[in-house]
C-alpha cells in the first residue's frame, strides 16, 4: 500500500483538500480525506507543502506517430493515398520508444489520445492509452474514435486513389455523408442476412474494414473526432451529426467560440488548441485567447490539446495556465486537462479526478500545477512511480 500525505490535494470533482492523505492499493485510490489512518506497513510519500493532482490527459496528440523533426521522412501520421482510409489504425504506426512519452510524464501527463493525421476526410481509428507501464496494460480504448478532417490540408498529395480529396467544403461533406450512408446500409445488410441465414453482400476487404469501423460510429460505440476550425465547417458537422445521430468532437476549434451556443445545444465537446507556440502562421482571423473561457461559460465541455509535436506534450498544463490570464478560472482550467478530457476520451469512470475507486494516476508538483515555475516532483500511474525513473 502507498500513502501520500500532508499535501494540498486538488481532487477536481470534490474540491481542494488541505493537508490530506490518499491511500493507494492495487493500482486504485482506496481512500482520500483528512482523517485517514495510515497502515503501519504502507510506503509513505511526504508531500508536505506540495500539490497533488490527477494525472493530466491530452485528448489530441501524435506522440510516437509523428516523431519530432522527422514528420515527413519518418512519420506515420498521414496516409496520403486516399481521402477515405478508415481501415487504418493509429496503433500500427506508434513508436512506443518515442521520447514524447517521457516528455508527457515530465509534464504530469499520464494518458493521451493518439490520432492519425489530418490529410483525409476519414483518416483511421485513434487510440487512448497511458504514458507508461507494461505494453499490454497501457491501452485504455482501441479504437477510441474515428479521426476525420474538415481541412484544406488534405488536398495536398491526395489527388489519386479511389476517393480523391474533394476540392470544396461541400465535397468534404459529400464524402462523409456517402460513407456514413454506406455504413448504415452495411449494418442493415448484415442484420437482414443474419435473419435470413444468408451471406451478406461481398465487399472489397478495404471497404469492409472501413465500414465496420464507421458502423461503430453509427452505433455510437465511438465518436467521430473531427479536425475543424471555423464556424462554416463546424455547422456542417452539426448538421451531419443530427442527420445520422452520431457522436462527434470538434478538434482544434480555433473559432468554435463564435458558435458556442450551437455546440452546447448539440452536446458537442471541443478539444481546443494548440494554444501555445503553434508554429504555423495564424490563418483564422477570429482566433481569440479567450475562446476556452467563452466555451466554458456557454456550457461546452472543453479540453486542451498540444497536438504534439506541434507543441510539446509536457506543456499541456501551461496552456491551461495561460488561459487563466484571459479570464478562465483556475478550477475550470484544471478540469480541462483532467475530468473534461477524461469524459471526452470516454474514460471518466477511471481517470480525471482523485476519488476512491479510480486509477491511482496522479502527479505531485512543487507548487500550483498551472504555475509555470512549479516543478514536476513525481508522477504515478496506477500507484507506481514512473517519473522520475
Amino acid at each position: 500500500m502507498l500513502a501520500v500525505k500532508g499535501g494540498k490535494f486538488y481532487t477536481v470533482t470534490q474540491g481542494v483538500l488541505e493537508c490530506g492523505t490518499m491511500l493507494v492499493e492495487h493500482g486504485k485510490i482506496k481512500a482520500i480525506g483528512q482523517d485517514i489512518q495510515i497502515p503501519a506497513a504502507a510506503e509513505v510519500v511526504d508531500a508536505k507543502n506540495m500539490c497533488i493532482v490527477p494525472g493530466f490527459i491530452d485528448c489530441h496528440s501524435h506522440v510516437g506517430i509523428a516523431p519530432e523533426g522527422f514528420d515527413w521522412e519518418f512519420g506515420d501520421a498521414n496516409e496520403t493515398t486516399d481521402a477515405v482510409t478508415g481501415h487504418i489504425r493509429a496503433i500500427d504506426g506508434i513508436d512506443f520508444g518515442d521520447i514524447g512519452f517521457k516528455d508527457a510524464l515530465s509534464g504530469g501527463v499520464t494518458a493521451m489520445l493518439i490520432h492519425p493525421g489530418s490529410s483525409n476526410v476519414i483518416g483511421g481509428t485513434d487510440i487512448a492509452l497511458k504514458c507508461a507501464g507494461k505494453m499490454e496494460d497501457r491501452i485504455l480504448r482501441d479504437p477510441a474514435g474515428m479521426k476525420m478532417a474538415w481541412t484544406a490540408a488534405g488536398k495536398m498529395g491526395l489527388k489519386g486513389g479511389k476517393h480523391p480529396y474533394p476540392a470544396t467544403r461541400m465535397g468534404v461533406a459529400g464524402v462523409l455523408r456517402q460513407q456514413l450512408h454506406l455504413a448504415k446500409k452495411y449494418i442493415s445488410d448484415r442484420e437482414s442476412a443474419q435473419k435470413e441465414g444468408k451471406e451478406p453482400p461481398a465487399l472489397e476487404a478495404r471497404d469492409e474494414m472501413t465500414l465496420e469501423m464507421l458502423a461503430k460510429v453509427i452505433r455510437r460505440e465511438m465518436p467521430a473526432r473531427i479536425h475543424s476550425m471555423i464556424p462554416v465547417d463546424i455547422l456542417a458537422i452539426l448538421r451531419i451529426k443530427e442527420e445520422y445521430g452520431i457522436d462527434v468532437t470538434i478538434e482544434h476549434g480555433d473559432e468554435s467560440h463564435l458558435i458556442a451556443d450551437n455546440l452546447r445545444e448539440a452536446g458537442v465537446p471541443v478539444v481546443y488548441g494548440p494554444l501555445l507556440g503553434d508554429r504555423e502562421v495564424p490563418r483564422y482571423k477570429n482566433s481569440n485567447p479567450e475562446a476556452p473561457r467563452i466555451l466554458a461559460d456557454a456550457g461546452v465541455v472543453t479540453a486542451f490539446m498540444t497536438d504534439h509535436p506541434v507543441v510539446s506534450i509536457r506543456d499541456l498544463r501551461l496552456q491551461a495556465g495561460t488561459s487563466c490570464r484571459y479570464g478562465l478560472s483556475e478550477e475550470v482550467a484544471l478540469r480541462m486537462i483532467t475530468i473534461n478530457a477524461a469524459k471526452i476520451m470516454g474514460m471518466d469512470q477511471r481517470l480525471g479526478s482523485l476519488e476512491a475507486g479510480k486509477d491511482a494516476d496522479f502527479s505531485i508538483f512543487s507548487g500550483h500545477p498551472l504555475e509555470p515555475m512549479s516543478k514536476t516532483v513525481s508522477v504515478y500511474i496506477e500507484g507506481n512511480r514512473v517519473y522520475p525513473e
